[in-house]
């Protein structure tokens, strides 16, 4: 098994396609996504997610294959508002494992290290990411990486029904 990171650029419209059916997937896209109204969430478009990278020059994402296999992608971001405001060297991550045959195989330890190190090389000291507080098999993922809490954003998604929280987690790297 070869696992492979490449990055994206705004011409790779089939991988970021590829990206958008992942992020409206019912059984992924409330776990990685904010829906901000009390209804369904809005799908997403390949243009939106390239627009995204046009717009911020200091956002990465990087299709994750496995034998040429596309199964997931990643994301950075050394300027996005974080919780913890003011500290200096600090990004943002993001994962998604979209073909939900692969959850539960180890990829996503393996892409949290190829984030981690993406951030040293890009003088990154700290990591921050979100996660729902309904995700509890994220949370107890990046627990096991070495994120701790330092906050929640009260409120902030609305799934199931009910307002819900978005936990932040931080790791210095």
């Amino acid at each position: 098994m070869v696992l492979k990171f490449k990055r994206l650029y705004k011409e790779d419209i089939s991988d970021f396609e590829l990206i958008a059916n992942w992020d409206n997937q019912d059984a992924i896209k409330y776990l990685i996504r904010p829906n901000f109204i009390e209804g369904e969430i809005e799908d997403v478009t390949s243009k939106d997610l390239i627009d995204g990278i046009v717009y911020n020059p200091y956002k990465y994402i990087y299709i994750i294959s496995i034998d040429d296999k596309k199964v997931g992608y990643i994301s950075i971001d050394t300027n996005f508002n974080l919780f913890k405001k003011n500290i200096d060297k600090s990004c943002w991550i993001g994962i998604c494992i979209g073909d939900v045959n692969y959850h539960g195989s180890g990829i996503a330890k393996i892409a949290m290290e190829f984030l981690e190190s993406r951030a040293r090389k890009l003088n990154q000291r700290r990591i921050e990411l979100g996660v729902f507080e309904y995700n509890k098999r994220a949370i107890s993922f990046y627990k096991k990486m070495g994120y701790v809490e330092i906050g929640k954003n009260e409120n902030f998604v609305y799934y199931n029904g009910k307002w819900q929280s978005d936990i932040r987690m931080e790791k210095y790297i």
